[in-house]
């Protein structure tokens, strides 16, 4: 079912106006859709040219100010200086570097380069005299041990360095044009896996010494824009953390996960609110400066020699709005031209990200009518019709967006004018019932109307399972008593039990369906697999069951099978009763009473895992050391079942594709 509505979600947005997706391009140019999935799209960019550079093995590139692109000519030691038409108008460095990897150049024509060969930062004039050159920093705070193999390098505004040094676990190295040490900066956080949490718990330190230390990743390449905010990739690590924003105080504006690649090589942000990164496999990422992917494109040439195809990209630069890709083992820079598709897009992102909403209105309309999968264009529409106070369609908006704070804030909105508009109307009637309701009491206790209510109500509990759902009120006032008329075999039985299997499991999947789009995990309802939730519940009711009745039999429990399954039935009825209510209040709040709803769900858990408790104490009549005992032997009891299905499953999967090849095997030899 899934991958049907995935289908028809993908036709309706790529054929809605007629526009085939297939182009000319040796590569699939995708989009970040509905469930952060890449779709198929039109062309972004489609390849120009490919330039043959008179350059060796060059690491990096920079389109200056002035125009003029410069190179870095690794493998030749020298910077080349390119015009328009792609002819070096210049050269830098001769004698002075030996393997230049980093390149800036500020607005003054001063280059600035990371020399990987000498270890050093070297300074040029705009004319290429030497201005400064200097090596690893004697400042004590840069560390006694730490080496300087500067790489990459860019400038701020105020001629901070920003040096990316091979194996920094500190961040990113800044100096200022005189050589000394100011700090590290955007430092990447080291991950710590439970094996890695566990082994500093039981291993001495002297044993930790045998292992490899958990350090952080140090960044491999960065950008500055012109309000001299730092962005970082940072190549081996997860593709959601691989590109950070910086702002000059060293804090991250890249809070949410932003979709990249373990394996980028060279980022570029531009003025216009674009950021492009190329990857070492050849593809390329587009996105606006709030990390949002707009495209995604590009392959690796392996020989087809196809124009577009990368071998060994190290930098990219947008030039206007075409795309310049310095290829390393090409010797080359391979251009790529945006269509008329993406150019509307990009005029849309230019004003969006300058705050001019709804000039920008018109652009992203008509990329939705070419394709109905870009949620930046959600998101733009969203965002404007929000400043208008058309709060509805923003409503609507921000759901195709899946933009949870911007639907909470303009759900707050609609709530809000719809509590001024009929709050004082909803009080007065509350006020009135309220009166009506005391008067009403003190008539009934002269006049006993409700008398006939009270003894079919009676009469009715003379019904098993009507004496049974009874009984679970007074089962959560009272639950160790209640559990011990379920071991006396004197209240509860297995059909109702079963019966509220059944309605935690109905509970569950209409709470799916029925949380609010703010608190629910998922976007759309095609990402809900309902087979395989109702298999996860079924499959722990099932084990629980199983592990902790045959705990209990080896541990002197006293609870029978059928009073553990009753017991832990009842034990869930705080979540069959309240579930599905916490999750239809959801609809009702805003991100703001965030604590309000994940408050109710933590207290309901916690009281059905405290039921759950009571019952395997009172069950088994075990002492409360004896009940942690059982309770952590049936979890662990649990583990080893799931562990040893997974095995099973495996080698009868094994065994079946053996079996299918022999038979193929004798069908082909027949």
């Amino acid at each position: 079912m899934k991958k049907v509505l995935t289908l028809l979600l993908l036709l309706t947005g790529l054929l809605a106006a007629g526009v085939p997706v297939m182009a000319v391009s040796p590569y699939t140019t995708w989009t970040l859709g509905p469930g952060g999935v890449l779709y198929p799209t039109q062309d972004a960019y489609t390849p120009l040219d490919e330039i043959d550079l008179p350059a060796l093995r060059p690491e990096d590139m920079f389109l200056a100010a002035d125009g003029f692109l410069y190179v870095a000519d690794t493998g030749n030691g020298r910077i080349i200086k390119l015009d328009a038409g792609f002819e070096v108008t210049a050269e830098f460095g001769q004698g002075v570097l030996r393997s230049p990897t980093g390149l800036f150049v500020d607005k003054a024509g001063r280059l600035y380069v990371a020399d990987a060969g000498k270890n050093t930062i070297v300074i040029l004039d705009a004319d290429g005299s030497l201005l400064n050159e200097f090596g690893r920093p004697s400042e004590p705070l840069f560390g006694a041990h730490r080496e300087f193999l500067p790489r990459k390098i860019a400038v701020d505004a105020r001629q901070n360095l920003y040096i990316v040094s091979e194996g920094s676990v500190d961040g990113l190295v800044m100096m200022n044009t005189n050589g000394n040490f100011i700090g590290y900066f955007g430092a990447n956080s080291a991950a710590m896996s439970l094996q890695m949490i566990l082994q500093r718990l039981f291993l001495t330190d002297e044993q930790l010494e045998q292992f490899i230390r958990n350090e952080a990743a140090s960044p491999s390449n960065l950008a500055i824009d012109h309000q001299s905010l730092v962005y970082t990739i940072t190549a081996g690590t997860a593709r959601d953390k691989s590109i950070r924003k910086f702002t000059v105080s060293g804090r991250n504006l890249f809070t949410q996960p932003v979709f990249g690649s373990q394996s980028f090589r060279d980022i570029h942000v531009s003025d216009e609110g674009l950021m492009v990164a190329v990857t070492e496999g050849g593809n390329i990422f587009e996105y606006d400066l709030n990390g949002t992917l707009l495209f995604l494109f590009g392959a690796q040439d392996r020989g087809d020699q196809r124009l577009g195809l990368l071998s060994n990209p190290t930098a990219v630069e947008r030039v206007g709005d075409a795309l310049y890709v310095l290829d390393k083992d090409k010797n080359a820079l391979v251009t790529y031209r945006v269509t008329d598709f993406a150019r509307r897009l990009h005029d849309g992102v230019r004003l969006y990200m300058n705050g001019f909403y709804a000039e920008a209105r018109p652009y992203f309309e008509d990329v939705l009518t070419y394709n109905g999968l870009i949620l930046m264009a959600y998101q733009a529409l969203a965002d404007a019709d929000y400043n208008e106070g058309q709060y509805t369609s923003a409503l609507q908006l921000y759901r195709y967006a899946e933009d949870r704070d911007g639907y909470s804030d303009a759900f707050w909105e609609l709530r809000n004018l719809v509590l001024q508009r009929y709050l004082g109307g909803a009080l007065g009637i509350f006020l009135v019932a309220w009166v009506s309701l005391g008067v009403f009491n003190r008539l009934e206790r002269r006049y006993r109307w409700l008398d006939v209510v009270r003894r079919r109500a009676r009469a009715a509990r003379q019904i098993p399972l009507v004496d049974d759902f009874v009984f679970m009120f007074r089962f959560i006032r009272q639950p160790a008593d209640s559990f011990y008329y379920i071991k006396q075999n004197q209240r509860g039985s297995l059909g109702f039990a079963l019966l509220i299997y059944g309605w935690v499991l109905v509970s569950y999947v209409l709470s799916i369906y029925a949380t609010s789009f703010v608190f629910s995990p998922y976007s759309a309802l095609w990402q809900i697999w309902v087979e395989t939730d109702i298999t996860y519940v079924l499959g722990l009711i099932v084990l629980w069951n199983a592990a902790n009745y045959l705990t209990a039999t080896i541990s002197d429990g006293e609870g029978s099978l059928r009073q553990v399954i009753i017991g832990s039935a009842y034990s869930l009825f705080p979540y069959a009763l309240f579930g599905l209510p916490i999750a239809l209040l959801s609809n009702l709040l805003t991100l703001n009473e965030v604590f309000i709803y994940t408050f109710s769900m933590q207290i309901v858990l916690f009281w059905s895992g405290l039921m759950l408790v009571i019952m395997v104490k009172e069950i088994h009549n075990y002492s409360v050391s004896e009940t942690v005992r059982n309770l952590l032997t049936t979890l662990f009891a649990m583990a080893i079942f799931l562990l040893t299905g997974y095995i099973l499953y495996v080698l009868f999967n094994q065994l079946y594709e053996f079996i299918q090849a022999v038979i193929q095997e004798v069908g082909l030899r027949g």
